[in-house]
């Protein structure tokens, strides 16, 4: 504000007779940078309208309210900018020469050597006359109207530049992001060449294995074909010896089986003569050939379960092949076995098919009889053969096998219900 005037002046004054290396900023007078303080004050006021508002200094805040700073407050407006480096700073840039005279633009700025220059300044107002001209003083109040609305304009590049300043920090920002989300998908991408590579990998390797998983399924296929072809010879060489067998005079077998156990009776003279057996006795109430009184029999402390296995076999089953009759109905006796703890023994016609040999599973005993004799004549000759104090249970729907082992003490049981308390 004082810029008008001092160009007038400084043209009619003589040098300052105190040498100008000898003033600081600090001893510049604060009437001196009026100009600028009142500058100061005016971007203060416009920046708190703001928002958000511009910062600074909390010191300005008790003279927003003047358009012009009297005497009194340059000194503690002065002291509140120069606390405050970075509005000062901001002032320096928003600071033009038609709105702060050069002392104040100096001091706002401070530009190279601006020491020296206030110093000039300083020296030269010391011989300036104090009144200012009526038409200088005029002067000054236009130029104040058109200071404050640069001063607005001022205001509001320095929010351009605050942001700015805020837009290139965030820019920056997004530069760290997109740097490392290029950084991450590489690494992806390099992930997945490693994967597609362990895939080709393991694709071969693959390849191979179904080769081989192929080779050993051919010749799982060969070796099931060999099996059903030697099933089927089994079975036909056994209903062969069925059919031959039907020809055998059964009395005649039962006759030689009777005096080979009599026999055997007579080489022991221990047990010439065996005592008859007793057949287990059934609770009242149970019907004789109830389910209920069928496994009170099959349950029976210490007792022998002799199975007729065709007999129970193809009634259980007559839908399967022989071999397939025979596996169902002993694996119905080693559930029947394992549930109770009891002692089974299965046997088949026909010991000459494939596979027709005595054989033990872990409670189950499954025997053929012997060429030329049907398994009847083997559960006759077992019941005969057994110590009488041991309880016998036949099971058989075969009416002169019952009437015989009956004879001979033996409890009996009808293979359906046999079956169906296997089956349960």
């Amino acid at each position: 504000m004082f810029d008008g005037t001092f160009v007038s002046l400084q043209s009619v004054s003589e040098p300052v007779s105190e040498p100008a290396s000898e003033t600081t900023p600090e001893t510049t007078p604060d009437r001196l940078l009026q100009s600028a303080l009142e500058f100061a004050v005016s971007i203060a006021a416009l920046g708190a309208k703001l928002r958000p508002p511009l910062p600074f200094p909390a010191g300005l805040k008790p003279f927003l309210k003047f358009h012009k700073l009297p005497a009194t407050a340059l000194a503690a407006v002065r002291a509140a900018v120069e606390g405050d480096d970075e509005y000062w700073r901001r002032l320096g840039i928003a600071v033009q020469p038609e709105l702060v005279d050069e002392a104040g633009t100096v001091w706002l700025s401070r530009p190279a050597g601006w020491q020296q220059r206030l110093a000039e300044l300083v020296a030269a107002s010391a011989d300036s006359p104090h009144d200012v001209p009526l038409d200088a003083r005029r002067e000054q109040k236009r130029r104040e109207a058109a200071e404050t609305a640069a001063a607005r304009a001022r205001v509001e590049v320095l929010e351009l530049r605050d942001v700015l300043d805020r837009e290139r920090e965030a820019a920056a920002a997004l530069r760290r992001d997109r740097d490392r989300v290029v950084s991450e998908l590489e690494a992806a991408r390099s992930r997945a060449r490693e994967l597609e590579s362990g895939a080709r990998r393991q694709a071969a390797g693959s390849g191979r294995d179904a080769a081989r998983a192929e080779a050993t399924e051919l010749e799982l296929a060969q070796l099931r074909e060999q099996l059903a072809q030697a099933s089927a010879a089994r079975d036909a060489a056994l209903a062969e010896r069925v059919e031959r067998a039907s020809g055998i005079d059964v009395e005649r077998m039962r006759q030689l089986l009777t005096e080979a156990l009599a026999l055997a009776g007579e080489q022991a003279p221990a047990r010439r003569r065996r005592v008859a057996r007793a057949p287990l006795a059934i609770p009242g109430g149970l019907y004789g050939r109830s389910e209920a009184a069928a496994e009170h029999l099959l349950r029976s402390s210490g007792v022998l379960v002799l199975v007729d296995g065709y007999n129970v076999a193809k009634l259980g089953w007559p839908d399967l092949s022989l071999e397939q009759q025979r596996e169902a109905c002993v694996d119905a006796c080693e559930r029947l076995a394992t549930r109770w703890g009891i002692e089974v023994h299965v046997v088949f016609d026909g010991s000459s098919v494939v596979g027709g040999h005595t054989r033990r599973r872990r409670l189950v005993r499954v025997s053929f009889s012997p060429e030329g004799v049907s398994a009847d004549d083997v559960l006759r000759a077992q019941v005969a053969a057994l110590d009488p104090s041991r309880a016998v249970v036949v099971v058989t729907n075969d009416q002169a096998v019952v009437t015989d082992v009956r004879a001979a003490g033996a409890n009996t049981v009808p293979s359906d219900t046999f079956l169906a308390i296997a089956r349960r």
